[in-house]
Formats: C-alpha cells, structure tokens, sequence
C-alpha cells in the first residue's frame, strides 16, 4: 500500500521546495539513488528514490520518497547520551509498520528495543567479540535472524541464518581479492530443500572499468551466467539462464 494521499504528496514537495529554496538551508539534506536499464528490447524502465532529512540539534526528521513521489518511509530520531529513539515508519523495503524504538551503544554493543504500534516488543543486539562482527533481529522470537562476519588474510566471511517453519535458512559468502582480481563465493540453502552457488571474477582495468562475471546453478540444475562491465554510471550487461536467450542490458545508477 502506497502511503500518503495525493494532497498529502503536494503539500509535502511543496514545503521541500521552499526549504531547498530558501536562503538559509542549514540542517537540511537531500540525497538519493536514481536508477534507468535500457534493455535489448530497447523498453527503459528508470526509478528514483529521494531523502530528505532536516536536523535541529541532536534530533532530526527524515522522509523517504519513491520514484511516484509517495512517502516510503518517514520518521523521527533523537540522541540523548548513548541512547537514540526513533518513532514513525522506518520499515524500508519491508511491509509498512509504525514503531517507537530505542537503542542503547555501549563498549561496541548495541542493543535494541522496537514496538510496531499496537503489536509487541522485540530485542535486537549487535557487536563485535573475538573479531566476528554480528547482529541479531528479534532475539526472543524462534525467527530469529543471525548475521556475522569475519575478516582475516584478506578473507571475509559472512553467514546469514534465519529459522522458519520448515527448517534452517542459511546463506554463506566467502570474498578476497587476489593478484588484483575480487573473487567471492556463495551458497545459499533454503528450509525447503533448494539450494543455489554462485562464483564471481572482477578485476578493475585502467582507463576501461570494471570487468565482472558471474556463473550460478541451482540444486534444480538450472545454470545462470553473467558478464558486465561498469565505467562511472553506467554497467553493460549480459545475462543468460538456463536454455533461453541471452539478455543485454545497459544500466545507470547515480547516487547523489
């Protein structure tokens, strides 16, 4: 469900104009991601999402927008020592919901308290001991989601575990650079028995970009294979899975 009506959209650029207008613009921030793909069918799609934030003293508002300009997300943090609140919908890419949460650093732990309005209380906590960095979202619920990582030699690790109904997910990445090439390796198993690894080669070349590519099978058999170069903006792209046609695509992705 899109959030805000459109009076509520209007009223909303309205004042954005008028702050990013004004002579004095202190405290106010705007940043966001547009991206366009031009496809070999010649179709281009593009999508732009949009922050803006305004900070008086250690507390400030920020809105998200999305590509029709409708509120994604909007809400309100403030600082008071180690410990920051938030209140509002700060629920990103996941299902909308409006919550009032604390958070406590200490000694490089963080712990988390969040409340969606009218549900109940779940714990998150994160940090580092004997150099694996971690964090756990909702820490009393079954559910629970575990992610650490760890670097040594040049070799990070990072594992991703959630538990569902029908078993364990979990999801391994293994990178390092060698010899100027950036490999990575992944193996993601799923609690309904499927399963997919996926390999990747990069190599930065001077004066041309960024060379990847990429090859994936899944415990179906079904193989997916990728090559793309990336130069400033823009990233060329070549994919093909399984028995159909290759498809060759030309993005551009600027973050201001």
């Amino acid at each position: 469900n899109k959030k805000g009506n459109n009076m509520f959209k209007k009223l909303l650029v309205a004042t954005a104009a008028m702050l990013l207008s004004a002579t004095t613009v202190a405290g106010i921030s705007l940043s966001g991601l547009y991206e366009g793909t031009l496809d070999s069918h010649g179709a281009y799609t593009q999508d732009i999402t949009t922050t803006m934030k305004g900070t008086a003293g250690n507390s400030s508002v920020t809105v998200v927008l999305d590509g029709a300009f409708d509120v994604h997300d909007m809400y309100v943090e403030t600082t008071s020592g180690p410990l920051t609140f938030t209140l509002g919908d700060k629920s990103g890419d996941d299902p909308d919901s409006v919550s009032i949460g604390v958070t406590a650093t200490s000694g490089g732990f963080t712990v988390g308290l969040n409340q969606v309005s009218g549900g109940s209380t779940t714990i998150d906590v994160g940090g580092a001991l004997a150099g694996i960095t971690f964090a756990v979202t909702d820490v009393t619920a079954s559910t629970r989601e575990t992610t650490a990582t760890y670097a040594v030699a040049g070799v990070t690790a990072k594992v991703v575990h959630n538990t569902v109904a029908a078993g364990n997910n979990i999801d391994t990445t293994i990178t390092t650079t060698l010899g100027g090439l950036t490999l990575s390796g992944n193996h993601d198993s799923n609690a309904d028995g499927t399963s997919e690894n996926e390999g990747s080669v990069s190599k930065d070349l001077t004066g041309l970009g960024t060379v990847k590519a990429t090859m994936s099978k899944t415990s179906a058999g079904v193989t997916a294979k990728s090559f793309s170069l990336t130069r400033g903006i823009w990233t060329a792209d070549w994919t093909k899975t399984g028995t159909a046609d290759g498809v060759s695509t030309l993005k551009a992705s600027l973050a201001f």
